[in-house]
């Protein structure tokens, strides 16, 4: 069988999604001036945005890398093979207001980040789908976008997680 690309990345959609309420620990929207209002599967960076969607999580698959887990054939009675996958998972946030308070969303997006990072770190194995997971890299610098006239500032989480599979 070869790697479920779908059921993986809904499940890092879905350990964020669980993470995004009040009974949560650690909670998606924590310290947030707006809660996140949405979690979903999508690429910021080929399809507009609105900004009456956010403040929201978007995840992506970025690339995967395979090799042999053992010797042997593969397939549903042999050897298994491993893959490190890694996701984007985009942050993103806007406020609107006067030119003081636009500053405040460099706050709102580092909160956001630190965010994310405290639920992959809870959620170490993906809802038991991965072996592991792993912050790699969170970078600040994506470009803000423009919708209207309302400019929505990004932060963009690198994670990788590993699986097994046949």
């Amino acid at each position: 069988m070869s790697f479920d690309y779908v059921a993986n990345i809904n499940a890092v959609k879905q350990v964020l999604t669980d993470h995004n309420t009040t009974t949560a620990s650690p909670d998606l929207s924590t310290g947030l001036t707006t809660r996140v209002k949405a979690v979903s599967v999508f690429d910021p960076e080929s399809q507009n945005i609105r900004s009456s969607d956010v403040p929201a999580v978007y995840v992506r698959l970025s690339t995967k890398t395979e090799e042999y887990a053992s010797l042997g054939n593969t397939g549903p009675a042999g050897n298994k093979k491993q893959a490190v996958v890694m996701y984007d998972v985009f942050g993103m946030y806007q406020r609107e207001g006067i030119y003081s308070q636009e500053q405040d969303v460099l706050n709102e997006i580092y909160k956001l980040a630190s965010n994310i990072e405290g639920v992959i770190q809870s959620e170490m194995t993906l809802s038991n789908t991965a072996l592991w997971c792993n912050i790699e890299e969170t970078d600040f610098s994506p470009v803000a976008v423009a919708d209207d006239g309302i400019f929505i500032k990004s932060v963009k989480v690198n994670i990788s997680a590993k699986y097994l599979f046949r």
